[in-house]
C-alpha cells in the first residue's frame, strides 16, 4: 500500500518539482503482468474480485492472521504492534483492499509518466509468511517466476531514467520488506540523499 501510495504521490508531485528522488518498495506497476508467466496470470484472472466480504471474517481466520503479524512485528513496541495488528486483521482493512486491488490497475495509468530523477526501487525477493499461508493454489514454481518476472520488470523501469537501480533483496517479501529489512530501505534513503 504504501509504495502504491508514493508512487502516485510522487509521480503527481514530480511536474512541481517538489521530489528530488524516489525510493519505491517492490510497488505495484501497470504492466507487472506482462512480464509474468501466462499459466500465472490465467490463475490470477481467475479470481473474483468482485465476490462479497462476509459481514464477519471466520475467527480462526483472524486468529491465524494475527499470529502472523504478531511473529513478523516482534520486535515493535507493544502499544503500537497491537494497534497495527487490530487494524491488518479488520474487515475494514480487507474491505479497503479488496477495493484497491480492484481499482489498481487504472489508478497506476492514471498516474502519469515517471519522470527523470535518481530512482532506487527495492524488490523483494522472497515470499513473506502471508503469501505463503494462502497461495490460493499457485504452484512453488510459478511463485519463483513470478519473483524473476517482477525483478526483470523492475530492472527495465529503473533503466527508464537516467539514474535508476534497481536492488534485489533476498529473503523478504512484499509485505514483510520493511519489517525484515529496515537496514536496506535506510541504505536506498541514505544513497538517494547522496545524490
Amino acid at each position: 500500500m504504501l509504495s502504491r501510495w508514493a508512487l502516485r504521490s510522487g509521480v503527481g508531485l514530480l511536474a512541481t518539482g517538489e521530489v528530488a528522488g524516489l525510493l519505491l518498495l517492490d510497488p505495484s506497476h501497470e504492466d507487472y503482468k506482462d512480464y509474468m508467466p501466462p499459466e500465472l496470470v490465467e490463475i490470477w484472472n481467475s479470481w473474483d474480485l468482485d465476490q462479497e466480504l462476509p459481514d464477519e471474517l471466520p475467527d480462526e481466520l483472524v486468529q491465524f492472521y494475527r499470529g502472523v503479524f504478531a511473529r513478523e512485528m516482534e520486535d515493535w513496541p507493544e502499544e503500537i504492534r497491537e494497534v497495527l495488528i487490530d487494524r491488518h486483521v479488520s474487515l475494514e482493512w480487507l474491505r479497503a483492499g479488496s477495493q484497491e486491488a480492484k481499482n489498481l490497475d487504472d489508478e497506476l495509468r492514471r498516474s502519469g509518466p515517471l519522470a527523470d530523477v535518481p530512482l532506487i526501487v527495492l524488490t523483494a525477493m522472497g515470499n513473506d509468511p502471508f503469501r505463503e499461508a494462502v497461495p490460493h493454489g499457485v504452484p512453488e514454481s510459478l511463485l519463483q517466476a513470478e519473483l524473476e518476472g517482477k525483478r526483470r520488470l523492475y530492472t527495465d523501469w529503473a533503466a527508464s531514467v537516467s539514474h535508476g537501480e534497481n536492488r534485489s533483496v533476498d529473503g523478504v517479501g512484499h509485505v514483510t520488506l520493511h519489517f525484515r529489512r529496515p537496514d536496506a530501505v535506510l541504505q536506498a534513503i541514505r544513497d538517494l540523499l547522496g545524490k
